[in-house]
């Protein structure tokens, strides 16, 4: 825990793995929806892939998609899980790693869960003690890095808020097949941006 005071050290950014699957759930607080998607994060080859998840039913109409950010090529694939349309575009902003700005302002330390099952975590945000109110406040598990939470709101536009949670985190273990986009891909339309793409903090498409 940290040590309350004079001689108490201030607490610096953990290291977020540096690649690992993990699963998301997300709240849109503007459309009042929750998605749920896997994320396969490769910070040494620079790509991300994200995989939404049906849950156990498809709504009709729903939009189901499959990003493939891959910066190593400078190209993001989306693919319509229900239509097998793909769309391709350019990345709008260069790589970005999934951690902790390293002028993050530490907010707190705290065990999550209680008596007999519990973790400590830290959470950080982009605000500026004193000067900005931030857009971006993290959780993550002290021992590991493991990213546990994060409130964004996108563009500094309240009703762009999202709330992330991830949870079966697995460090390593990539699945080379998971980074390469379905056949359709290869005769994808050219889109601006990619459709529907999840809002993290990491991925600013």
């Amino acid at each position: 825990m940290i040590q309350i005071g004079t001689d108490a050290q201030e607490p610096t950014p953990c290291l977020v793995p540096k690649q690992f699957n993990s699963n998301i759930s997300q709240y849109d607080h503007g459309e009042d929806r929750i998605r749920r998607f896997r994320e396969v994060y490769d910070a040494e080859n620079k790509r991300i892939i994200v995989f939404e998840n049906p849950a156990t039913f498809i709504v009709p109409g729903q939009k189901l998609h499959n990003y493939y950010f891959l910066y190593n090529k400078n190209i993001t694939y989306t693919y319509n899980i229900v239509t097998h349309e793909c769309t391709k575009s350019t990345p709008s902003s260069p790589w970005r790693e999934f951690s902790i700005p390293r002028d993050a302002t530490f907010e707190n330390e705290y065990t999550i869960g209680g008596q007999s099952e519990a973790f400590l975590a830290q959470e950080w945000s982009d605000r500026v003690p004193n000067k900005s109110t931030g857009r971006w406040i993290g959780v993550f598990t002290l021992n590991k890095c493991y990213p546990v939470s994060e409130v964004y709101i996108e563009g500094y536009d309240i009703t762009h808020t999202t709330t992330t949670t991830f949870h079966d985190t697995v460090i390593g273990a990539l699945n080379p097949a998971d980074f390469i986009p379905p056949k359709e891909c290869n005769d994808a339309t050219v889109s601006v941006k990619p459709q529907h793409a999840p809002r993290l903090h990491h991925l600013r498409n």
